[in-house]
């Protein structure tokens, strides 16, 4: 049984032709049963490489089977295989098929994901794996979207309880056809925050625990009443590998909730998570981001790569 307490699932999927689609899964344990809905969200480039406004979908869905190695939901399901992990949804008004699969040996994305947090309080991110490949359709009445061997990843954060005692989350994901980079934060009020970090360049993964972030300014959302940041730098450090992000030109594009306030169950859940939480404010960002890696005395610059994010932050 992969599910926990809280779950979030993200799969987020790049291809070179410039469709974007992050398909975000929240699953909440209430009592002997689960709170889950889907969110969606497909942004594409023109020609010019202009980024058009995003496509935004929201469902809520009920939790029929976890009891084995898959998640059987009333709209879908997500299966996990020992190569491949299959994602599908359908209702009137989406349809997804989407299939990742990885040149990976070793682990199962079973093994991966289903890891829990040592310490109740603080949320795990998994990550598996760093890079898929996927194959798959996204269909709308008015898009569709076909994904062949298209860049991906799929992460879960996850807690046994509630999220308590955090600051902060943030989750980036940027594709390039020379590097691919995923980082995250786990901000925590009264304890060293969490981070992770992986790039792939040139053939070699490098994975980072020590990462530092930095932010100069704050925006107000238009969206909620919280705040995100305006811009804001990575640095991280290995042995063999340094790396700095610079992330600028954010723009918000909807809010992200802990539970989706689409019905009555869904807002009575999410005004008690907000006062039992901190009041979380989360929204997906998407920004303009510069990457400088300098791996054995070579200096890799790449400028102007898109990059999306999920940031949220916990204030009373």
């Amino acid at each position: 049984m992969i599910l926990s307490g809280y779950n979030k699932f993200i799969f987020s999927i790049f291809s070179e032709g410039k469709d974007y689609l992050i398909l975000t899964i929240f699953v909440l344990r209430v009592g002997k049963g689960y709170l889950s809905f889907l969110q969606i969200q497909y942004t594409r480039a023109d020609a010019s490489g202009k980024i058009m406004p995003s496509y935004v979908y929201n469902t809520r869905l009920k939790v029929i089977d976890n009891s084995g190695r898959d998640i059987i939901f009333s709209k879908g399901k997500i299966i996990f295989k020992d190569d491949a992990v299959k994602v599908e949804f359908a209702t009137n008004i989406v349809m997804i098929y989407l299939n990742y699969a990885w040149n990976r040996e070793g682990t199962s994305p079973l093994e991966v994901l289903n890891k829990e947090n040592t310490e109740d309080k603080v949320l795990a991110w998994n990550s598996y794996d760093f890079k898929s490949f996927v194959k798959g359709n996204f269909v709308t009445p008015n898009t569709r979207a076909e994904f062949n061997n298209a860049a991906g990843n799929i992460d879960l954060v996850k807690s046994k309880k509630i999220p308590k005692g955090v600051n902060g989350i943030l989750w980036s994901r940027l594709h390039h056809k020379d590097i691919d980079l995923t980082y995250s934060f786990i901000f925590c009020r009264n304890k060293k925050s969490i981070s992770k970090m992986f790039l792939l360049h040139e053939n070699n993964l490098n994975e980072f625990s020590e990462i530092v972030y930095q932010s100069s300014k704050e925006k107000f959302s238009s969206r909620s009443s919280g705040k995100y940041p305006e811009n804001f730098q990575i640095f991280a450090k290995n042995e063999t590998c340094q790396v700095s992000v610079n992330t600028h030109n954010v723009s918000e594009t909807f809010i992200n909730e802990l539970v989706n306030d689409l019905d009555f169950t869904g807002k009575l859940f999410s005004g008690f998570l907000r006062r039992y939480t901190g009041n979380p404010k989360g929204l997906r960002l998407l920004s303009i981001a510069d990457v400088t890696i300098i791996n054995e005395q070579r200096r890799t610059e790449l400028n102007g790569l898109i990059s999306f994010s999920d940031y949220v932050s916990f204030r009373k």
